[in-house]
């Protein structure tokens, strides 16, 4: 009877790994976009570097709450070839993401357009944030803004490889 009672734990613990990340190592998939300004933005341009590729909307407030956690990171590791590429999905028409971002204080690029690379890489919702190394290896991914700083440099730190 005794190990019936530690059902519900172990279905939280499942719940918990889905909604804050997983941990098996996948390629990441190449794409192309363009920024608001229409300079082309393609996974390629980042060979070589850890990325941090965060799928957001200038409509998600639990976007805006990660969003400054993501810049300190990239503000603290970026001369460790730290990069940080937003891509917006589901806007309005009149939609203007990298200002959204300027207002928030935060220093890194958006490409827009991106609903068909958020398909390709299943997507479900916004937030969701992956974080890929140096190879192209998606080692990481969470769908929630409450991540810790902790946990969120944790896994900058070991896209980087900084913790051998």
């Amino acid at each position: 009877m005794k190990s019936l009672s530690k059902v519900p734990g172990y279905a939280m613990l499942l719940l918990l790994l889905f909604y804050f990340g997983s941990a098996r190592a996948e390629p990441a998939a190449d794409f192309q976009l363009f920024d608001q300004a229409g300079n082309p933005i393609s996974l390629q341009d980042y060979r070589g570097k850890a990325l941090i590729l965060h799928f957001w909307g200038t409509w998600c407030p639990f976007c805006h709450e990660l969003q400054p956690k993501l810049d300190r990171l990239y503000r603290k590791y970026k001369n460790s070839g730290l990069e940080v590429l937003a891509i917006s999905i589901r806007e309005q028409r009149a939609a203007n993401p990298q200002q959204v971002l300027a207002e928030l204080g935060v220093s890194f690029p958006t490409a827009v357009k991106g609903d068909n690379v958020a398909k390709m890489y299943g997507v479900p919702g916004t937030p969701t944030t992956f974080f890929i190394n140096r190879e192209a290896q998606i080692l990481w991914k969470t769908h929630s803004a409450k991540a810790s700083d902790s946990q969120l440099e944790l896994q900058a730190r070991r896209i980087l490889n900084l913790d051998k």
